[in-house]
C-alpha cells in the first residue's frame, strides 16, 4: 500500500483498527509511511475522525464494506469487554464492554437483508453479557426477539457465548424462535477447577455440565461448539487428562483447540509453571485425534438423511458446489460438497451420500431457490 502510494500523487495510507489503539506510537516510528492512525473504536465515529482527517467535514460515507458473500454477514452488537481472562488482551486493547444501541443494531440488520443478506452471525466478544452496561432493561434475549423480525432474514447464529453469563429467559427464547438455528458457540476453554479459576473465566466444571444439560434438554439436534486452550500455565498432566475425558464425555459437535501463547500486560503473560512447546503440541493433537473420532460418528449419522443447507462458493471439483447445513458458522465448521454447482447464496436439501471426518456430501433433491 505504501508503494501504491507513491505511485498515485495525493494518496494518503490511513491504518485504523485494533492494534493501533495499543501501539499507536511504536507503529508511527515502524511505519512513518503511514500519514495518520485511527483508534478501532464505533465504526460511524471511526469514519467521521477519517472524514475530517481528509477535508471531507466530517460526514463521509459509513456504510460497510463487506468482504463476506452477499448472503450472510456478521453483525457486531458491542465492543470491548469485562471478563478480564487472565490469559486475554482484548479489554487492554478495546476497553471494557459498550453495547451498541438497539436501533442502531437493528437498523444495520434491516439494511444487510435489505441488501440480500439472509443470514445474521451475531458477534461481540461476550455476545452474552449483551445490554448489561445500557441503562435499558436491555438483554440478549429482548436483541434475537427484535432480529427475528427483520424480512429477509432465514438464520441467526449466535456466536462468543460465555458459559458464565447464560441465562434462563435466553435459553427459552432461542427454543421459541425459529430463525435462531440450533447451533451455540460456548467456547469452555478448559474444564479442570484449577485451571478454570486460573483462567478467571468466572465458571466451574458442575456449571459448565449443567449448563450444557440445559441446553441439550430444550434444543434437540443442538450442534454445540467449543474451543479450549492447552498448555495454560499451571496445566499438569492430570488436568489434561480431565479435559480429554471430558472431550470424551461431551461429544462435541464441533470443537476447536489452541495452544496457550503469553500475551503482553496481561496477568498470566509471565506466570511461572510455563508448558514446554512440544508438550502443548502434543496436548493440542492428541484433543484433536479425540474429536476427529467423534466428529466422524456425527457425520456418519447423517448418511442418508435429507439437510437443508446453503450454498457458499462453486467447489474445486467442476460441477460441485460448497454449503453448509444450520450447524455450521462459515469458514470455521464442517460443509457439505454438493453434486451440482448452484449458485453462492441459493438453497437446497439434500440427501447425504458420504461422510468425512469434516466434510459432507449431498446429492442435491427438491431443486433449489
Amino acid at each position: 500500500m505504501a508503494a501504491l502510494k507513491e505511485s498515485k500523487p495525493g494518496v494518503k495510507l490511513l491504518v485504523s483498527g485494533c492494534l493501533p489503539q495499543r501501539y499507536q506510537h511504536e507503529l508511527e516510528e515502524l511505519f512513518p509511511e503511514v500519514d495518520a492512525f485511527f483508534f478501532d473504536r464505533e465504526a460511524a465515529r471511526t469514519a467521521v475522525e477519517i472524514g475530517t482527517f481528509l477535508g471531507l467535514g466530517g460526514h463521509p460515507c459509513t456504510r460497510r464494506y463487506r468482504l463476506t458473500p452477499g448472503h450472510y454477514a456478521f453483525l457486531r452488537i458491542s465492543e470491548g469487554c469485562d471478563n478480564r481472562c487472565s490469559y486475554c488482551a482484548i479489554p487492554l486493547i478495546k476497553g471494557p464492554m459498550q453495547s451498541r444501541p438497539l436501533p442502531a443494531i437493528l437498523e444495520e440488520a434491516e439494511r444487510l437483508a435489505a441488501e440480500g443478506v439472509q443470514e445474521l452471525i451475531v458477534v461481540a466478544q461476550d455476545t452474552t453479557r449483551y445490554g448489561r452496561d445500557l441503562d435499558t432493561p436491555l438483554r440478549l434475549h429482548h436483541l434475537l426477539a427484535s432480529l427475528q423480525q427483520v424480512r429477509g432474514l432465514r438464520w441467526i447464529r449466535l456466536l462468543y457465548t460465555h458459559p458464565a453469563h447464560w441465562y434462563d429467559e435466553l435459553i427459552d427464547t432461542v427454543v421459541g424462535l425459529d430463525k435462531v438455528v440450533p447451533y451455540i458457540d460456548l467456547p469452555i476453554q478448559h474444564i479442570s477447577d484449577p485451571i478454570l479459576q486460573a483462567m478467571g473465566r468466572h465458571s466451574s466444571r458442575r456449571q459448565i455440565e449443567v449448563l450444557i444439560e440445559k441446553l441439550r434438554r430444550a434444543l434437540p439436534g443442538l450442534a454445540l461448539r467449543t474451543s479450549l486452550i492447552v498448555g495454560f500455565p499451571g496445566e499438569q498432566a492430570r488436568h489434561f487428562g480431565e479435559l480429554c475425558a471430558f472431550v470424551r464425555e461431551m461429544r462435541f459437535e464441533r470443537l476447536g483447540v489452541f495452544c496457550y501463547s503469553p500475551e503482553e500486560g496481561t496477568p498470566a503473560g509471565n506466570w511461572i509453571g510455563s508448558v514446554p512447546e512440544e508438550e502443548k503440541q502434543a496436548r493440542m493433537e492428541e484433543i484433536l485425534t479425540i474429536q476427529a473420532e467423534i466428529s466422524l460418528e456425527h457425520n456418519q449419522a447423517l448418511i442418508g438423511r435429507k439437510l437443508q443447507v446453503v450454498v457458499d462458493e462453486p467447489g474445486e471439483t467442476e460441477g460441485t458446489a460448497v454449503a453448509r447445513t444450520w450447524w455450521d458458522a462459515p469458514e470455521i465448521d464442517n460443509t457439505v460438497v454438493l453434486d451440482r454447482p448452484l449458485p453462492p447464496g441459493s438453497w437446497a436439501n439434500v440427501v447425504c451420500t458420504r461422510a468425512e471426518v469434516y466434510d459432507l456430501y449431498g446429492h442435491v433433491v427438491d431443486g433449489y431457490e
